[in-house]
Formats: structure tokens, sequence, C-alpha cells
């Protein structure tokens, strides 16, 4: 099933130790309509390239990664969740809990925590946003 490709600005930030990293890229975002709303698009890591997958349901997203990286992540406002991340460095599993989830026809917006054990790794920042 093929959908509408619109260009997306992807912006991303993680704050771990009080050191802010930002990560900002343009893409085609390629949008299926079918129960829930999909986001398929290819991010840049360094010299790879990722098939990232989102899916935006009533009251929830998850995301997948498959690349270099392959993760699953799933955000509900004011819940946590589990899930892992596979690199070359192995394979982690973490816990994320998501503090604010917004979503309509032109953003996707996520401020989420990153839990390993106890204790939070970092807090992350991702926005999805149609341009235009």
């Amino acid at each position: 099933m093929k959908g509408q490709v619109s260009q997306f600005k992807i912006r991303q930030s993680v704050d771990m130790n009080n050191e802010i990293k930002t990560f900002e890229q343009n893409a085609d975002v390629e949008i299926i309509d079918k129960k829930d709303r999909y986001f398929r698009y290819t991010e840049r890591l360094d010299e790879y390239e990722i098939d990232v997958v989102l899916r935006a349901g009533n009251d929830f997203v998850k995301i997948q990664r498959r690349g270099i990286i392959d993760m699953n992540f799933h955000f509900e406002a004011g819940r946590t969740t589990d899930t892992f991340y596979e690199s070359p460095a192995g394979r982690h599993f973490f816990r994320i809990h998501t503090d604010a989830l917004a979503v309509d026809d032109a953003r996707i917006d996520i401020r989420y925590q990153l839990i390993e054990g106890e204790d939070v790794i970092g807090h992350y920042h991702y926005k999805l946003e149609k341009e235009g």
C-alpha cells in the first residue's frame, strides 16, 4: 500500500549528564492511513541509513528502527514501557517513561526519559514536523 509523501523535519535532542546534543534532518516521509497512521522514512546516522516506521494511534506512538541500530520504542503519555536497543555494541534493555506526547496531522512531539536499571540515563525530545 502506497501513501502520500510529504517533506518533514526531524529534530531530536538528548540531555545526558547536562550535556545536550541535537540532531536535525529533513526527510521525505510516506504517510499511510490504516486503522492507525504510519509514517515511513529513512534516518541518517553518520554514514548509515536507518529505516524508520512510526505508528501513531489514538493515545500511543511506536517507533521501529531497522539498520545498524534495531529498536522498538513504545510511548504512552505518563506511562513507562519496556524496550530494547540493538547496535554493534550489543543488545540493551531499557524502560521508557513518556513525559509528554502530542500527535496531530502535521506533528508528532515526544518528550521521554530512557531508564536502565534504576538510573535515568538521559532525557530525550523527538519531534517530527511537516514542512510548509
